[in-house]
């Protein structure tokens, strides 16, 4: 709490105190000259005398008032300072909260482009140049499901390929880098959703929404599966053991 008088016209007390020396130090300078001297005397003075009396006078005011005034400007100085560092904090938490917007925005976007890569990645796997098992015309029916909003919808079929092949490494690996077009597809959703991480990094100290995106969202689990598959990560997001990619039971391709 700020030394003020919250009395009155709320004056600092600086203030207060050098108004009452002041009038404390002329009051005693009246009395010694009505009282002591007398005025008849003081004006019979002669001007130097004059002079040097009013010097001695309003000399120590006046250095009362000086130091009075340096310590206004220490706490003027201190006050701006203090809301200089304010507006900085709010800038900053505004900039943030733009960044935010602008990231969320950019999520919804990014979603829609990883579904996309996952749906070709999809109908690549278990389409007619895979292992037939959906048609074209039921691969159509799923695009059009995903493109009411379920971004995510063969990205989760994909998961769950993977999950009930997490036996046999070898069918997760041919799923995943098993042609030259599923190698494209697993590369391009990887790239993708590691920026999107880069991008959550930057908006979000507390790095919260990039776990909530590494371990709680489908395209993350997808990102891990690619990742562990093609040796970049040791644990196996499927089962959470270390130390088990496909890659060591299945040659190169």
């Amino acid at each position: 709490m700020d030394n003020e008088d919250t009395t009155g016209k709320g004056l600092d007390w600086r203030i207060i105190l050098g108004l009452t020396v002041t009038t404390l130090w002329m009051s005693t300078g009246i009395y010694y000259v009505t009282r002591v001297v007398g005025w008849t005397e003081f004006q019979s003075l002669p001007t130097a005398d004059i002079g040097s009396f009013f010097e001695g006078a309003f000399a120590p005011l006046a250095f009362l008032w000086l130091v009075i005034g340096h310590f206004m400007q220490q706490k003027e100085i201190t006050a701006n300072t203090r809301a200089t560092s304010m507006q900085e904090q709010s800038t900053r938490r505004l900039e943030l909260h733009s960044r935010r917007d602008s990231y969320f925005k950019l999520l919804g976007l990014v979603q829609e482009q990883l579904g996309s890569i996952a749906g070709f990645h999809y109908v690549s796997v278990f389409g007619p140049t895979g292992s037939n098992d959906v048609s074209l015309e039921e691969f159509s029916n799923l695009r059009s499901e995903a493109s009411t909003g379920d971004h995510s919808l063969f990205i989760r079929r994909l998961v769950s390929a993977a999950a009930s092949s997490r036996e046999t490494p070898e069918l997760v690996h041919d799923m995943l880098f098993g042609t030259e077009i599923r190698t494209r597809h697993s590369e391009n959703f990887k790239r993708t959703f590691g920026r999107l991480l880069d991008a959550a990094e930057s908006v979000d100290t507390d790095n919260m929404l990039r776990e909530a995106l590494l371990e709680g969202s489908s395209a993350g689990i997808y990102y891990r599966i690619i990742r562990h598959v093609s040796g970049e990560e040791d644990m196996n997001p499927l089962s959470g053991l270390r130390g088990t990619h496909s890659t060591n039971s299945t040659s190169s391709t």
